[in-house]
């Protein structure tokens, strides 16, 4: 990662020149973490809460997250649109929510696990997606590039707040920029 893009994102310079090593190999005591949780934690998304607007009761949870110290655990799983033929980012109506909710929880994707796509479908709700071939989806490089470096400026951000060791925070921005192809910006 270069240093133009390490302070774009709030990331420290680690102690040795260690910037340059990539957080992967960091060991783990270099990482602070809470202990292992096995799983995920999924927060169901109801079709009447997304249609009606309704926020404030997710918002209660990501609350208890932020208690749990829940880093890369949460899944968003959006019920009620098993028979719609769309995908989720295709929604109008689950786009508007997931855009509400990361103005409501700036740090969002710092809570949002790999798993089961769950950082990629909420980075999806939030892009204007240009085109799609299978399950490849496209967007405009500059503007993924950009909302990229936002939702992980602010996930390190609250890492920081958390008091994640450095270590952690560049743990945390790799992992986001390597789910959401931040690389294939680049190109």
């Amino acid at each position: 990662m270069d240093d133009q893009l390490r302070s774009r994102l709030g990331l420290p310079v680690l102690e040795n020149d260690r910037a340059a090593v990539p957080a992967a190999e960091a060991t783990a005591t270099d990482i602070e973490s809470e202990p292992e949780i096995a799983g995920t934690t999924v927060l169901y998304v109801s079709r009447e809460d997304v249609e009606q607007g309704r926020l404030e009761s997710y918002l209660r949870e990501f609350k208890k997250y932020e208690k749990k110290r829940l880093q890369s655990r949460v899944v968003l799983i959006f019920t009620g649109y098993e028979n719609d033929r769309r995908e989720v980012y295709q929604v109008r109506e689950i786009t508007n929510w997931v855009d509400r909710l990361l103005k409501n929880v700036p740090h969002l994707f710092y809570f949002l696990s790999r798993e089961n796509y769950a950082m990629r479908i909420a980075f999806f709700c939030l892009s204007e997606v240009v085109g799609r071939s299978g399950v490849e989806v496209s967007i405009t490089k500059e503007q993924g590039r950009r909302l990229i470096e936002k939702v992980t400026k602010s996930a390190v951000l609250y890492a920081k707040k958390m008091k994640v060791s450095p270590a952690g925070q560049w743990k945390l921005a790799e992992d986001i920029l390597d789910e959401l192809g931040y690389g294939q910006t680049l190109q």
